[in-house]
């Protein structure tokens, strides 16, 4: 598929809405060699899309629009506190793109290569493409087609807000490392300040 014709048809939403308390300070503004965490995510993901959200918690929004020109967004305030699967909603009632390229802002050895990757393998025949490497699903980093907007409102509506029940709804492309191959650390979550040497919270600031 033509790559420019795929970027038109793509926003962007990266979810900083979480309150990290097993981490202690917000992630998003933790620093890896220097740079937020929340500016790794930016930096891989904007290549690949139109338009690209910040979905932020309602205490970050003001951090956010002080750190950054991106476009920053809270949840719809019906679904808000109902996790990612609200910022995913919240993200398509906001833009017209036929995908949303899910990013989470805790994964700072995300890459550019790796979103230019999964971005390749989005076919329209599936709803949902999203990263399987290692053995280990990663709904958050992925595409959801627009289509689905109605299944994650009634999932939403009805306090089921579990990624992977949208998931069991839909057809899925899962794509793993035998499509392509990253260092398994670019796929890690990071849920204490102390998993790698390089990061630094605010509290250390």
């Amino acid at each position: 598929m033509d790559e420019v014709i795929m970027v038109n048809r793509m926003a962007g939403a990266i979810l900083a809405g979480g309150e990290s308390r097993r981490f202690g300070s917000p992630k998003a503004f933790a620093k890896q060699n220097g740079v937020y965490f929340f500016q790794r995510a930016v930096e891989a993901l904007r290549p690949s899309v139109e338009e690209l959200y910040i979905v932020s918690h309602p205490t970050l929004l003001a951090r956010f629009q002080q750190e950054t020109n991106e476009k920053i967004i809270v949840d719809a305030e019906k679904y808000r506190g109902q996790g990612p699967l609200a910022g995913i909603y919240t993200v398509m009632k906001q833009t017209e793109a036929d995908w949303v390229f899910v990013l989470p802002c805790d994964m700072p050895y995300i890459t550019e290569r790796t979103i230019r990757q999964m971005v390749s393998y989005i076919d329209d025949s599936f709803d949902i493409v999203v990263s399987a490497h290692f053995g280990r699903v990663q709904p958050l980093v992925g595409a959801y087609h627009r289509r689905i907007i109605d299944d994650i409102e009634q999932l939403l509506m009805a306090g089921n807000n579990r990624m992977f029940v949208l998931l069991e709804k839909r057809s899925v492309r899962y794509v793993n490392d035998t499509d392509f191959y990253e260092e398994p650390r670019v796929f890690y979550n990071m849920n204490y300040a102390t998993e790698y040497g390089d990061i630094v919270t605010e509290k250390e600031l």
